[in-house]
């Protein structure tokens, strides 16, 4: 009994490092000039952890209707967060096919573009997706969609369809929606510019793995039927992505929309 104790005892040092450590990989970001919820809720969990590690008396300090609750709560929402990153990754793998299968209409799904009209990182991965699936399915064509942010030049959809025109994609299979702010209008868009071209409502959504499950979500509600092809994010922002993308999805499921 007393052993299994030392060894918790001794343990407590090196998890509570191990959460700094995770700690400053989710604030990494910071150093790009990125910050938002993806990477604050996962910092202030692993920080309680850390203290809890380096300080395991203070919480018994605390009333105990007070630590009940706060267990109760950190329980449900780990448990919700898990459920949700379990969706996230079973649609980001839920992929449209080989060569072989049915071409479907892909839908590219907007990001930052720089000032000089350039693809940021993530834009540019949701392209290389979108350029590979069009190269290996010619009779494929090729939803571009996102409308223009107060600091870009161009819409997101025309720096989508310039990029796959210079990788050698015929602009004729390319459909401009220049009018979307948000996932939900890139869907709902995208779907009113299917239907009233006669487009396949068969897609495949080029955008992050993590952003897969509620662009597919939308998708569904708008009456298509979509796969992934998902590309990774980015190793230093990438984390907090999904955690951000959980708060998305569940406000997505509360908004119903």
């Amino acid at each position: 009994m007393w052993r299994r104790t030392d060894k918790t005892v001794r343990r407590r040092p090196v998890l509570g490092i191990i959460c700094l450590v995770l700690t400053a990989y989710f604030l990494l970001p910071l150093c790009i000039g990125i910050l938002h919820i993806g990477m604050l809720w996962p910092t202030a969990l692993l920080l309680l952890a850390a203290s809890v590690c380096f300080w395991p008396r203070w919480p018994g300090k605390l009333p105990l209707w007070l630590q009940r609750i706060a267990a109760g709560a950190i329980a449900v929402g780990l448990s919700v967060a898990v459920i949700v990153l379990a969706l996230m990754l079973m649609a980001a793998v839920h992929r449209a096919g080989p060569s072989t299968d049915t071409p479907r209409t892909v839908i590219v799904l907007g990001c930052k573009v720089w000032p000089d009209n350039r693809p940021s990182l993530m834009l540019r991965d949701r392209i290389n997706a979108a350029y590979e699936y069009l190269d290996a399915h010619p009779d494929a064509v090729c939803v571009a969609s996102g409308g223009q942010g107060d600091d870009e030049h161009i819409t997101e959809a025309r720096c989508i369809r310039d990029t796959l025109v210079s990788m050698g994609v015929d602009p004729s299979r390319i459909y401009l929606e220049e009018s979307s702010g948000s996932t939900r209008q890139n869907l709902a868009n995208s779907a009113a510019l299917i239907a009233s071209n006669g487009l396949d409502p068969l897609v495949a959504i080029a955008t992050d793995n993590f952003h897969q499950y509620r662009a597919q979500y939308f998708a569904r509600m708008e009456g298509l039927d979509p796969l992934s092809i998902g590309n990774p994010s980015y190793w230093v922002a990438g984390p907090g992505y999904w955690a951000r993308e959980v708060v998305g999805v569940l406000a997505a499921w509360i908004r119903g929309y």
